[in-house]
């Protein structure tokens, strides 16, 4: 099997977030059922890539994921949630917040990469059909995720 490449997996997650109604299905996602996006787009990544994960090594992907929003993004998102709350008036809040967005994106990337890390250094089972997200989504978060991605943005 060969290297999986971070970039490539950015430029996937990143036209998968904006197609259809996906960026608030992920969101709602993670806000309702505390499930990561970052985790969501790598299984459905590497279904498109008919590779297959296991249960022990999607927990491990999930443990990663807590362990950077708990540290990084979670924090991060707090700021950028008072610097709302509190100074959404203030002359530099439209500055500081795309700041901050800036900066969120980056840690995003940084959840990433740091999955990609642990997947090569991984065995990964070639599947056809794969279907990693029935590892970590239930079945009605399965089916409104997979529908988001062919249903027109609202």
């Amino acid at each position: 099997m060969s290297t999986l490449d971070e970039h490539a997996f950015w430029q996937f997650a990143c036209t998968v977030y904006q197609q259809g109604s996906a960026q608030h299905t992920l969101l709602s996602l993670q806000d309702k059922h505390q499930k990561n996006i970052n985790l969501c787009l790598l299984l459905l990544y590497l279904e498109t890539l008919n590779l297959q994960l296991t249960e022990q090594l999607v927990t491990q992907l999930e443990s990663i994921c807590k362990n950077l929003d708990t540290q990084l993004l979670g924090p991060h998102r707090t700021i950028r949630q008072t610097l709302k709350q509190q100074f959404i008036d203030h002359q530099s809040y439209s500055k500081i917040r795309q700041q901050l967005l800036n900066s969120e994106l980056q840690l995003e990337r940084l959840q990433q990469s740091a999955l990609i890390s642990s997947l090569n250094q991984s065995h990964l089972t070639s599947a056809t059909p794969s279907n990693n997200l029935a590892l970590y989504l239930n079945e009605n978060q399965l089916k409104r995720l997979k529908m988001s991605l062919i249903a027109d943005k609202s």
